[in-house]
C-alpha cells in the first residue's frame, strides 16, 4: 500500500491523473475503471483538458464500468452512467464500441454481470480502477460485510449509501440495489486507486490504512493488493497518525 497526500483537492487531482495516464499509456490495451461521483470528477477535468491539449492520447483506451442504480441507464439523471457520460465519456468522445457498462434497467441484471466479466476478461483484465470510499468504507456497492470472493453481482444498499445517494437526484428517488464489480473484480486489476477528499472522510480512512483489515470495511481489503494507492487530500489525512 502507497499512501499519497496532497495539500488540495486541485493537486490531488492532478496526481490521481498522473498515475492513471502512467499506466494506461503503458499498456497495450488498456483499460480504465472510473467511479462516478463527487470525488473523481477534477480527475476527469484533468483527463479531458490532457486530451484536448495533445498532452495524452486516449485512442488505445476502453472503458468498464464500476456500478450502476438498480432500475437505472445512462438516461436517467444522477445515474452513474450519466454522471460519466457528462463528465468523462462525451468530452472525450469514447464511442459506444469502448464501453462497457451495467445497464441497470435490463431485465436479466445476472446476464449483465456475465457481460461485463467478459468485457474484461477479452481485454486482458482492468489496468487501473479509479473509487471513491464511502462513509461506512464502501468501494463500488460493495457494502460492510460483502463477500471478498465474489465478482459482478447484484448488490443490496445500505441504509446509508440510500441516504448520501440522494444527492444525485433531483427529487427524492428509490434506491434499493446496485449492479457493482464485485471486490473479486477489483482486486484482480493491475493497480487500484483510492481517492479521497474532505475532512468528512478523515474518520473512514483511518479505519482503512490502520485499522483491522476486514470486510466491514471494504475498502480496507485492497491493502491487500499488491499495486494499492491511496491519494487524499489533507483534510482527509488529518486523523492519520503521523500526518
Amino acid at each position: 500500500m502507497n499512501i499519497v497526500v496532497k495539500p488540495t483537492y486541485e493537486s490531488l487531482s492532478k496526481a490521481v491523473a498522473d498515475e492513471i495516464v502512467k499506466h494506461l499509456q503503458s499498456s497495450p490495451r488498456a483499460l480504465f475503471c472510473p467511479a462516478s461521483g463527487d470525488t473523481p470528477s477534477g480527475v476527469f477535468n484533468e483527463l479531458v483538458q490532457r486530451q484536448q491539449t495533445g498532452l495524452v492520447d486516449i485512442s488505445r483506451w476502453h472503458f468498464v464500468g464500476l456500478d450502476e442504480w438498480v432500475g437505472m441507464n445512462g438516461e436517467d439523471e444522477g445515474s452513474c452512467r450519466n454522471y460519466l457520460d457528462r463528465q468523462l465519456f462525451g468530452p472525450l468522445q469514447i464511442g459506444e464500441d469502448r464501453i462497457c457498462f451495467f445497464d441497470g434497467k435490463a431485465e436479466d441484471k445476472k446476464k449483465e454481470c456475465t457481460l461485463i466479466e467478459h468485457f474484461i476478461s477479452q481485454h486482458d483484465g482492468i489496468d487501473v480502477v479509479l473509487l471513491g470510499i464511502g462513509l461506512n468504507g464502501h468501494i463500488g456497492m460493495n457494502e460492510p460485510g460483502s463477500d471478498p470472493s465474489l465478482f459482478s453481482r447484484i448488490s443490496e444498499l445500505h441504509a446509508m449509501t440510500k441516504e448520501v445517494g440522494q444527492k444525485y437526484f433531483s427529487a427524492e428517488t428509490e434506491l434499493s440495489e446496485g449492479l457493482t464489480l464485485g471486490i473479486a473484480s477489483i482486486m484482480n486489476a493491475r493497480h487500484v486507486i483510492l481517492m479521497a477528499s474532505g475532512e468528512k472522510k478523515a474518520a473512514i480512512i483511518r479505519e482503512v490504512i490502520e485499522g483491522e483489515i476486514t470486510p466491514d470495511v471494504p475498502a480496507s481489503l485492497l491493502r491487500n493488493h499488491l499495486s494499492f494507492t491511496i491519494f487524499i487530500d489533507e483534510a482527509a489525512a488529518k486523523e492519520l497518525n503521523g500526518y
